[in-house]
């Protein structure tokens, strides 16, 4: 009797140091799989590794995200097992259940509305089945975990699944919170460069007004006095500006003021040719005032094209003027 009551004590000492050790490894295993929740990534890097980490943990062969958010259509959002990524999904009683929160078992998947509408390649790998709800981040979904022997979930998996996935919820809510956290940042960033590429050009479209006015200084006149930096940019628009103006007042003459530029580049001196080419098409003379001794020696440099000759220059605006107007004293 004492040896029989000896070996009895042995075993369940047995019995209980295998307990102990199995749960020591679940909640190491448990810990592992938390400290796997919360590494940094995406919402979508998050999702694949929370399904990846939960299928492994519970010995699953396959897992996958069904997201029903949209309606009754589910859609595949991740998976383990690429053929399940590809698979199509409608909500019936077992995922009505899950969804309200309550994990369901599957002892045999072929059972199950849900289930029988898939190809029979992917019920050939899946006998059983543990679906979960996952909830977070604006997701309302399935977790599904399936494994190729029928009734191979138990109720220790359920209870392993209902402690992860707080954890998984709360991984989910933050990713999400930090990308629509970047998202807003990067929108204020453009909204920013926007609004100062648009303060900038208003700028510019200030500075252009104030440096190239077309002022009507007589009868019929016009004169553009020019004063800053000279780019095709502010050619083209004085140009624009400027055939407009002329046409509007019929004028016979356009003096280009160039006293405020104390020197001309040769490009800049080919962009006014065009303007002065364009106000002649009109049927207006144009003519150069203002000609400055570093101005004159690049004209000089031009006035080998036929088309510089064409141009009349003055070193001065009331030369320009008097030239202009046949009553005024020369």
């Amino acid at each position: 009797m004492e040896d029989e009551a000896a070996r009895e004590t042995i075993a369940e000492l047995l019995r209980a140091r295998e307990e102990e050790r199995a749960l020591r490894l679940e909640a190491e295993g448990l810990a592992e799989a938390l400290l796997l929740f919360t590494e940094p990534g995406t919402f979508a890097e998050t999702l694949a590794r929370i399904v990846e980490v939960v299928a492994q943990r519970l010995g699953a062969a396959a897992g996958l995200v069904i997201d029903f958010a949209e309606g009754a259509d589910g859609e595949v959002v991740a998976a383990t097992d690429r053929a399940l990524s590809q698979t199509a999904w409608q909500s019936g009683p077992a995922f009505t259940r899950a969804l309200a929160g309550r994990p369901v078992v599957s002892f045999d998947v072929t059972q199950l509305a849900e289930w029988q509408r898939q190809p029979e390649a992917v019920l050939k790998r899946c006998g059983s089945a543990l679906h979960a709800p996952l909830q977070a981040g604006g997701l309302q979904a399935l977790l599904v975990l399936a494994h190729p022997a029928r009734a191979f979930f138990s109720a220790r998996h359920v209870s392993l699944v209902r402690r992860l996935l707080p954890a998984a919820a709360q991984a989910l809510a933050r990713a999400r919170a930090e990308e629509e956290l970047a998202r807003a940042r990067e929108l204020a960033h453009e909204r920013e460069i926007t609004e100062k590429l648009t303060l900038i050009e208003h700028q510019r479209a200030a500075m252009r007004a104030l440096s190239m006015p077309i002022l009507q200084v007589w009868s019929r006149i016009l004169c553009v006095p020019v004063i800053g930096l000279v780019d095709e940019e502010r050619c083209a628009d004085l140009m624009e500006k400027l055939l407009v103006a002329v046409k509007a007042t019929r004028a016979r003459a356009v003096i280009i003021d160039v006293t405020g530029l104390d020197r001309m580049e040769a490009s800049a001196l080919a962009l006014f040719l065009r303007v002065a080419t364009a106000v002649r098409l009109l049927g207006s003379a144009c003519v150069l005032a203002g000609i400055g001794p570093e101005v004159a020696r690049g004209l000089a440099q031009e006035q080998e094209g036929e088309e510089w000759r064409a141009i009349v220059t003055y070193r001065r605006l009331q030369d320009a003027l008097r030239h202009m107007l046949p009553s005024a004293p020369r």
